[in-house]
């Protein structure tokens, strides 16, 4: 994972972004006087997303796509050395259990990637995702073209 928020490739065939900030769910919708209300914090971590994927990526990306996602959560200052080392230096999977649900982080990553990095997230054939800890709080997204498979055609 690199230091530098916006990477691609030369068609682009593939896009990297890392979002920096605490990741963030998508948050349940209230409803007020029969219509559904978003929550501003979720609206607040869709257009910083928006803001990152936009500046990687000038155009969508066409085609079958495959998605990896990191949800990385700062490691706490209490571990010891070795382990807060270990996982700087991504020596290590030190995997993130708690709360929020890692559903729900894709969702909000999808929804806010959706026009952006991709046209419409049917084109999503392959996901993978992972809640680890890390150095800092971010959001890294990969997404590339699928290999392989065919077109349904």
């Amino acid at each position: 994972m690199s230091d530098d928020p916006v990477q691609y490739g030369t068609q682009p065939r593939f896009v990297i972004v890392t979002i920096p900030g605490r990741p963030t769910a998508k948050g349940r919708p209230r409803f007020a006087r029969g219509r559904a209300v978003t929550p501003q914090a979720t609206r607040d971590a869709e257009a910083t997303m928006a803001q990152y994927m936009r500046l990687a990526c000038p155009e969508p990306l066409a085609g079958p796509l495959d998605l990896r996602v990191w949800f990385e959560f700062r490691r706490p200052d209490s571990w010891p050395k070795a382990e807060r080392d270990r996982v700087d230096e991504h020596e290590d999977e030190s995997w993130y259990q708690g709360r929020p649900d890692l559903d729900n982080l894709v969702k909000l990553a999808l929804d806010s990637a959706n026009g952006i990095l991709f046209a419409d997230d049917a084109q999503i054939v392959h996901l993978e995702a992972d809640k680890v800890y890390g150095s800092e709080n971010q959001t890294v997204i990969n997404l590339q073209q699928a290999e392989g498979g065919h077109d349904g055609s």
